[in-house]
Parts: structure tokens; C-alpha cells; sequence
């Protein structure tokens, strides 16, 4: 997912250089051999060890949570499918990317209710011991929010009235996972003030953090831009709210909440990148596969600041957008040099390592719990 973000953003740049939409396509191409390789591989772990998946997805809240990592995958590759592939080839591939959207919402809305209700059901964790990854499911809605919106603005000869029914169900869909999304945050924010920080090797994952917000503010922008710019609503004109002259206002309030929303996202963002640096600064952050969730969650706050700069005309926000996309590009080759390097050295990308040290923290966290409890007369409320 984090190859298919680099790719989305590289598409849409407003600053564009000759070569940058091969790079892209490039890219594209990648992010479908990386997702077709990994497809195959979980399901020939799936078919051969059925009762492990099993107990390990309903145990584990973040095996649970990490199954919205696949699904972000599919619908950025759904997304440049309408970039590339329609743009390019036209109307037929408008369709598939059409199709392809409708089945992310069954997979994504099914996945994120069914973590909330084993969440519910099962006693696999506590608000104590919440890790970010559990905001992935909820990301992958909106990010449905935002494919969505990139389908109705950019592909070629779709009609309002297939554009329309997606717009609609994308605001429904984002407002789903956002408000669920400000829960997980108290929960998170409780988990960090009352316990402290996860363990060395999943500190990186703290930038999971971002990308709710970011998400959310990228999909009712370009929800919102299909609705006015593309004259979606006005060419709909049905009903009270379907109409051209709505779609304006809402247009403008999608703004306004975008940037309250990236103001949100820019407090995590200030927390965790100083967690991070400071880890690393101190040989306190050894490289894990979790130095992946540094790229995607910061990829999908960009679109947002990417969408503003074309909607306020703002130099300032082109800026920032291009700064950030040279930042993600440097995060992502170290991030391919160390799991290159794990993978030659048969280490296996530090798996071994991560455990006994996670068992090491939760040991003392343990403790600290239990006299936390002592001193308190075993009331922890």
C-alpha cells in the first residue's frame, strides 16, 4: 500500500516533470506484482495452516487489525486503475475500476465491522494495551472514501448517475469509519498516557496514528470536488440536495472540515515523528517491518494537503505536498535497504529479535501493573 500511495501521489502532483506519470505508471505496475505475490503467499499460509490463521486472527487484536493493510493495497491499485488504465485506454477500464470499487466496500465494510464486533465478543485486549494498528480496518473505508472520489473526478465517460450512487456512499462510508476512528483515539491517547509507549520495535507504528485524519480529509475533498467541479450533483438534479446548486456548499464545507481535520492529524503527527526521531537518535530503534507503517499513513495526510493546494490555489500547500513526497521517497528505499539486507542475512527481518524483546517489555509492564494495582487497593478504574 505504501508503493500504491507513492504512486497515487505522483499521478496527481501538481508539480509535474516530464517522465514523472512513467514513474508513476511504473510504480503502479509494481504495487500490483507486490499485492498478487503477497495475495498468494497469505493464501498459501491460509491453505496450510487453517486452524493457526484462525486462532491467531481471533486472539490477536493485531493480527485482526492488520487484515485492513490488504485491503488499503487493493483499492489504491482500484485507484490506479481510473489514473492510469481509464485515462489511457478509456470507458471499459472506467467500468472495471467501477465494479472493482463496489466489491472494496463489501470487503472493507464487512472487515471493519467484523473487528468491531470479535473486538466486542472476545476477550483479546484491553484499552491498556491498544495498539495503533487498530485504526487499519477504518483506514481502509476511507480509504474507499477517496477511490471513490478519484473514480467520479477522473475517469473517462462515467455518467452522473453511476458517479452519483458512489459519492453518496462515500460520505456514508468515511462518516462510519471517522466517528468510530475518534474512539479508537481516546482509547489510544489513554493507552499512551496511562502505560507509556509500546516496545522499541513497534514505536514506528505510532504513525498509524496520522492516518485517519489524513484519509478523511483527502476523501471529502475529492468526494466533494466530484459533487461541484465535475458538476456531478448538477447533472444528477434530483431531490433537494442532489443539485448544482448544493453542490457548491458542500464543496466549501469540505474545506473548512479538511482543514480542521489536518490540524487534528498534524498533533499526531508532531507526537509521533518525535518519538520516532528521538528512538532512533538514541540506537533505541532497531528496523522492523513496522518502519513500513512510516510511509502510508504520511502518504494519505499529503493527498489531503495535496487536494488543498488545488482547491486554495496555494503555493504554500504545493510545497509542502512535493517536500513531502521527497520524504516518503527516502523512507521508502531505506525501508527496501533493511528489508533486503534482513532477508540476505537470513535474520528474518528481525522477527526473532522483536519477540523476545516485546515479551521483555510486557514482562515489565506487567509488573508495573501489578503494583499499580498493590498501591491502589486493586482498583484500577
Amino acid at each position: 500500500m505504501d508503493t500504491g500511495v507513492l504512486s497515487i501521489i505522483m499521478n496527481l502532483l501538481p508539480w509535474q516533470f516530464r517522465g514523472l506519470g512513467i514513474l508513476a505508471t511504473i510504480m503502479f505496475v509494481f504495487n500490483l506484482v507486490l499485492f498478487t505475490v503477497f495475495t498468494l503467499i497469505s493464501l498459501l499460509r491460509l491453505a496450510k495452516f487453517p486452524r493457526h490463521v484462525k486462532t491467531q486472527t481471533l486472539s490477536h487484536e493485531e493480527e485482526l487489525s492488520y487484515l485492513g493493510a490488504p485491503a488499503i493495497a487493493y483499492l489504491t491499485l482500484v485507484a490506479q486503475v481510473t489514473l492510469t488504465c481509464s485515462t489511457a485506454w478509456g470507458y471499459n477500464w472506467t467500468v472495471f475500476a467501477y465494479v472493482l470499487w463496489w466489491i472494496g466496500l463489501v470487503w472493507t465494510v464487512t472487515l471493519c465491522s467484523f473487528q468491531v464486533i470479535v473486538l466486542a465478543k472476545r476477550d483479546i485486549t484491553v484499552d491498556r494495551q491498544l495498539s495503533p494498528t487498530i485504526l487499519l480496518p477504518l483506514i481502509s473505508v476511507m480509504t474507499l472514501g477517496t477511490t471513490g472520489g478519484l473514480i467520479a473526478n477522473y475517469s473517462v465517460g462515467l455518467s452522473a448517475s453511476m458517479a452519483v450512487p458512489i459519492i453518496v456512499t462515500g460520505y456514508m462510508c468515511i462518516g462510519y469509519a471517522f466517528f468510530l476512528a475518534l474512539l479508537y483515539y481516546a482509547f489510544i491517547a489513554h493507552k499512551l498516557i496511562a502505560v507509556g509507549l509500546p516496545p522499541p520495535m513497534k514505536i514506528p507504528s505510532l504513525v498509524i496514528t496520522v492516518g485517519p485524519v489524513g484519509q478523511f480529509a483527502t476523501a471529502i475533498q475529492t468526494l466533494s470536488s466530484a459533487a461541484s467541479t465535475r458538476g456531478m450533483f448538477g447533472s444528477y438534479n434530483q431531490g433537494t440536495w442532489l443539485q448544482s446548486s448544493a453542490a457548491s456548499s458542500v464543496s466549501a464545507a469540505a474545506i473548512l472540515i479538511a482543514l480542521l481535520a489536518l490540524g487534528f492529524g498534524f498533533m499526531w503527527i508532531t507526537m509521533s515523528w518525535y518519538i520516532v526521531v528521538e528512538a532512533l537518535v538514541k540506537r533505541q530503534l532497531p528496523f522492523s517491518l513496522a518502519w513500513w507503517s512510516l510511509i502510508f499513513p504520511m502518504g494519505v495526510y499529503t493527498t489531503g494537503l495535496l487536494n488543498l493546494s488545488i482547491s486554495l490555489n496555494s503555493t504554500a500547500f504545493r510545497g509542502f505536498t512535493t517536500a513531502l513526497l521527497i520524504f516518503m521517497f527516502i523512507i521508502y528505499f531505506v525501508n527496501w535497504g533493511g528489508t533486503l539486507y534482513r532477508i540476505y542475512t537470513k535474520q528474518a527481518l528481525g522477527v526473532p529479535q522483536q519477540r523476545e524483546e516485546e515479551d521483555e517489555q510486557a514482562k515489565e509492564k506487567k509488573e508495573t501493573m501489578d503494583r499499580y494495582v498493590v498501591r491502589n487497593g486493586g482498583n484500577t478504574v
